[in-house]
């Protein structure tokens, strides 16, 4: 497979300064040759005409050592084997001198032997530099090669260690600063397929080269500290082990970089291992491990510190055959994908012009054939995806697609019209979709997908969110789709459902999350569960509302118009806010029926505000467009088309609809209408808002209220206002109905019959019952057919009605004495006498109820002390002065605290009355209270 890039035109070429050395060293260097280091290794190898044989065989080994190697361009270096020694597993080749190792010729091995070339002064590959071996390569920067019993095969120690110790090869050990690698511009370093390929050492760069493992494995490892990287054998080859190693170096590919395991034949791709500090690929730079036969691909696998790809780098374990495609696993502390189209990856899957075989600008794990895509799995702090990249795991064949799962402790950043998808457009279904993060922020029309699409069969994947803050906002002008979450279906196949966990949710700006139906299939349930849900405003160009979305609408693809219906809608939240124009709608465009909205919202609801500018010409599945060109806030469950709308059930503490907001259900179609239930403790409407139950020619279209309180301001209203069928029905249960300013309740019809409106409450204020709308406000269940088709108004006041105004009391008294029958004997001088505070006495007939309030006066403490330090002296007219007038010289002190029972009063010299518990001398002053009684029978 050739994956072609275009090479950008550059006006300077930008050297880093490691190559810059690393170049300066190949001039330097460029007439050197092949040197044997010792006595012993020159009297064992003998190098002509480019034939190294000899060298010292231990087990299945043969060891080399140089004082320096290079091969010089049109030059070869081939370790030849005799006879003797053709069952040899493994070449390794030590430099022992201080100069940097030069390929760029021809480097070879006879038989099937593992080469192993160590140089800690560095190693450079040419522009012509080529392998011709039949085993594996490894070339690295490392000091020594460890052997299974401990000893070395060292650079820095010349002298063999016991040969017949020497066993298998387990590990590289470095020095502090390891040399880099570096494979210039179109140098080509091929393996025998299945065989391994590795470049281990200090700082790796890569440009223009290529490096090819047809079914094998190709490791890139940068080494910046001391520390032993471990050797597994593999059959055949090895694998490489950095779990000792502390600090890791950079790993650059440029200018079109490709390392490819795939195999274009019946194998299956194979496998890329990347480990290093900062991993940098850019100008169409790439690694491939693709299956295009029936064997299962082996993925890639990087881990580094900060990942990076850009100008149009990518990676791809794509499958395009019977075999599994490999997973792509990436984990480091920073991911960065850039592209370089902004929303060119939407723009291509929807015309169908992606092409699977010439990837660009992200990750891919794509099923092309009858085998299933592996997972693509991202584990970082920070994931930066932006400016066009993409990351798909679609199906586009018989195969499944794959898994996409992104771990991001942190940020994760996906903007400027990028683009995430599992989804499916062929038979196969697409994967799951799962991210856990911090934050997620998705912005610029950057979508998020698991969309079954085009003529697909298969079904879409789930998506599942967790995240303490999800924040999506924005569509630019020019987007084909708007920016987003989706669990769409746009084929047969159903859609996946979409599950969000979340602390707070911004959805702003004309981005949108939703779980829609779009052809033959059943679309996907979406669930919300947060602390706080904002969504706010529309799309620049009032293309795209925000909002949260299930829906089957009347979308044709290939033919096939959308006839299932939608999913469910269920929020879980403290706080709900839907503002300027946003919606959060559960709707059917279609002859599928809409899903049923839900909403559970502890502290509040608001929905409030519209957007204006809007073209009246664009079509949506909502609410719509009011006058011209005015984009209601609004919360819906709703049918356009032959399908029935779903149920609306809100329970919250505070419901508020205002500023020209709505909450309702609708069947602007023949479809029915829902039916719209509110549990709440107050709701309010102010300024337009509006709670409705509409239909033209469908059924149904009830509201049920139950609230604390419900208040209508300023020409708000409450409606199942119908065209051609009988009205809905309204039925509220509160204690308090206040409605002002022209605000409204009606059931009322155009051709069928008027609806019915119950209504019980406490009291009832400023809203009364008409047989017709006028300025005021009023509650009306008419049709326009006749009186006789008019619906039923029905009202329960429980507590006090103040339309019904005041009760006339009778003119004419009644004679206390006339009710008395017989009288008791009483003796002469007594009488009865009640007097009170003012208001009406207690119904003798009811319960006491403890209404009338007594409230003692007197001080409880009036000794000496305290009345001068509350003011007794000085300001003795705050406080009862009569005591002293009519008690003279009498100790205050002791009677301080003495409460007794009055026995009569007097009067001060003021004019005063006071009750006192002794009489005094002068008794005309005075009145003893009497203890004689009085009784009375009252005549019947």
């Amino acid at each position: 497979m050739n994956h072609y890039h275009p090479k950008p035109n550059y006006h300077f070429l930008w050297i880093p300064s490691n190559l810059l050395l690393s170049l300066l060293i190949f001039i330097s260097t460029a007439n050197a040759q092949i040197i044997p280091d010792n006595d012993n290794f020159s009297t064992n190898t003998n190098i002509t005409n480019g034939e190294i044989q000899g060298g010292i065989r231990t087990g299945n080994h043969l060891l080399h050592s140089f004082e320096e190697f290079s091969i010089p361009k049109d030059s070869q270096a081939i370790f030849k084997l005799t006879p003797q020694n053709i069952d040899i597993e493994t070449i390794i080749s030590r430099v022992t001198g201080n100069k940097t190792s030069i390929i760029d010729g021809i480097l070879a091995a006879d038989g099937t032997a593992n080469l192993i070339l160590i140089n800690p002064n560095g190693i450079i590959f040419g522009a012509n530099a080529q392998l011709d071996i039949r085993g594996s390569f490894l070339a690295s920067t490392a000091n020594s090669v460890i052997f299974a019993d401990g000893s070395e095969f060292s650079t820095t120690n010349p002298q063999l260690p016991p040969l017949l110790t020497i066993n298998v090869p387990i590990g590289l050990q470095f020095g502090e600063n390891p040399a880099p690698i570096i494979n210039q511009a179109n140098s080509n370093l091929s393996v025998n397929p299945g065989q391994t390929l590795a470049l281990v050492g200090g700082n790796l760069s890569l440009n223009r080269a290529n490096l090819t493992a047809p079914q094998g494995h190709i490791e890139l490892g940068s080494v910046a500290s001391s520390g032993q990287v471990n050797l597994t054998p593999i059959t055949p080859g090895f694998a490489l082990d950095y779990s000792d190693i502390q600090q890791f170096g950079t790993i650059d590919l440029t200018d079109s970089t490709a390392v490819n395991t795939s195999d274009l034949g019946a194998g299956g791709g194979g496998k890329i291992r990347v480990r290093g500090g900062q991993v940098t690929l850019t100008q169409g730079s790439n690694l491939v491990a693709e299956t295009f036969g029936n064997v299962n691909g082996g993925g890639i696998d990087i881990q580094a510190n900060q990942v990076t790809w850009q100008q149009g780098a990518f990676a791809s374990t794509s499958t395009f055959g019977a075999g599994t495609g490999g997973n792509l696993t990436i984990r480091a502390d920073r991911v960065n994908v850039t592209g370089t189209t902004p929303l060119e990856p939407s723009r291509q899957l929807l015309s169908g012009t992606l092409d699977p075989l010439n990837p660009s600008n992200g990750l891919f794990s794509v099923s092309g054939g009858q085998g299933d895509a592996g997972h693509l799995t991202i584990e970082t702090n920070q994931l930066i995806v932006q400016n066009g990249a993409a990351i798909l795991t679609t199906a586009l064949a018989g195969g499944d697609g794959g898994d996409l799962t992104l771990n991001v402790s942190e940020l994760a950043d996906l903007t400027s019209g990028s683009l995430l998808a599992t989804g499916t457009i062929a038979q196969g279904n697409a994967g799951d979709f799962t991210i856990t993060t911090n934050q997620l922020r998705v912005l610029e029309g950057t979508s998020l997908s698991t969309t079954p699409g085009g003529i697909s069969q298969g079904e879409g994947g789930n998506m599942t969110i967790t995240a303490e803050w999800v924040e999506l906002r924005g569509t630019p002008a020019d987007a084909v789709v708007p920016g987003g979450l989706f669990t769409a279906t746009l084929g047969a196949g159903d859609a996946g459902d979409f599950t969000l966990n979340t602390g707070q949710l911004i959805v702003a700006d004309g981005s949108q999350i939703s779980a829609s139906a779009a052809g033959g299939g059943r679309g996907g349930n979406l669930m919300i569960n947060a602390d706080t849900v904002e969504l706010r405003g529309i799309s620049a160009d009032g293309r795209f509302l925000s909002g949260l979305f299930t829906s089957s609408s009347l979308l044709t693809v290939e033919g096939q118009r959308g006839t299932a219906p939608a999913g469910d809608l269920m929020i879980t939240t403290r706080r709900l806010s839907v503002q300027d124009g946003a919606q959060i709608s559960a709707a059917t465009g279609s002859a599928g029926t809409a899903g049923t909205l839900t909403i559970n919202a502890a502290e509040s609801v608001t929905v409030a505000g519209v957007a204006t500018g809007v073209d009246p010409g664009v079509e949506r599945v909502s609410f719509g467009i009011i006058g011209d060109g005015i984009v209601p806030s609004a919360i819906e469950a709703n049918t356009s088309g032959a399908g029935g709308a779903g149920d609306l059930q809100i329970q919250t503490r505070e419901l508020n609809v205002w500023d020209g907001a709505e909450v309702g259900v609708r069947g602007t179609a023949s479809g029915a209408a829902g039916n719209l239930d509110i549990i709440a403790d107050s709701i309010w409407l102010d300024n337009q808002g509006a709670i409705s139950a509409a239909t033209v020619a469908g059924t149904e279209g009830n509201i049920r209220l139950e609230a604390s309180n419900v208040l209508l301001r300023r020409n708000s209203r409450i409606t199942t206002n119908t065209e051609n069928s009988d009205g809905g029905n309204i039925t509220i249960d509160t204690n308090t109905l206040v409605a002002i300013d022209n605000s409204d309740i009606t059931a009322n019809a155009r051709q069928g019959r008027g609806g019915r409106v119950s209504i019980t409450a406490q009291g009832i204020f400023g809203i009364q019952f008409r047989d017709e709308l006028t300025p005021n406000s009023d509650i009306t269940a008419t049709s326009d057919l006749g009186p006789q088709f008019n619906g039923l108004v029905t009202l329960n006041i429980q507590g006090i009605d103040p339309n019904r105004g005041l009760v006339r009391l009778p003119e004419n008294f009644t004679q206390p004495s006339d009710q008395i029958a017989t009288g008791c004997v009483a003796e002469t001088g007594n009488s009865f006498v009640v007097t009170g505070r003012g208001g009406l006495p207690e119904d003798p007939s009811q319960i006491l109820r403890g209404r009338t309030i007594w409230q003692d006066w007197r001080p409880l403490d009036l000794d000496a002390e305290n009345l001068e330090e509350t003011g007794h002296g000085e300001n003795r007219q705050q406080f009862p002065s009569t005591r002293e007038e009519i008690y003279p010289g009498e100790n205050l002190t002791s009677r301080r605290s003495s409460i007794v029972e009055a026995k009569g009063w007097v009067i001060d010299a003021d004019g005063n009355i006071e009750l006192v518990a002794d009489m005094p001398n002068n008794r005309l002053r005075g009145l003893e209270l009497s203890t004689k009684s009085y009784c009375y029978s009252i005549k019947q």
